[in-house]
């Protein structure tokens, strides 16, 4: 596992920084053995002035797990809570990946079942 945290125009304390990766690695865990090898990029920076002038921390991450690409951005007060946000997009992302593939497996092996039971 790979994690890089880029900080543009925003100051980041080493302890928010440690806090922020331990949260987005949290997601890594559902990957199983794929996890070893995910590469995980975070970049954090001021939010823009478009009228979110409450909310000046602009999280997104991108987890790159072979060639699936998995994308999560959120837009908070603080880069903690972003963080929060950020991992729950991911983990529905990468959960929802799992169910399709498994569905396709299982819709392909009835096909291959019905077709050497019927022989058609």
């Amino acid at each position: 596992m790979n994690i890089t945290i880029k900080a543009t125009k925003y100051t980041l304390s080493p302890e928010a920084e440690a806090l922020i990766e331990e949260k987005l690695a949290a997601p890594l865990r559902l990957l199983g053995e794929k996890g070893d090898h995910a590469l995980l990029e975070i970049e954090i920076e001021e939010a823009p002035p478009e009228g979110r002038s409450s909310q000046p921390c602009r999280l997104v991450a991108r987890l790159t797990i072979d060639d699936k690409v998995f994308h999560a951005e959120a837009v908070k007060p603080t880069p903690e809570s972003a963080a929060d946000r950020v991992r729950s997009e991911l983990e529905a992302e990468i959960r929802h990946s799992r169910g399709r593939t498994r569905r396709l497996m299982k819709r392909g092996g009835a096909a291959i079942k019905r077709m050497v039971r019927f022989g058609s």
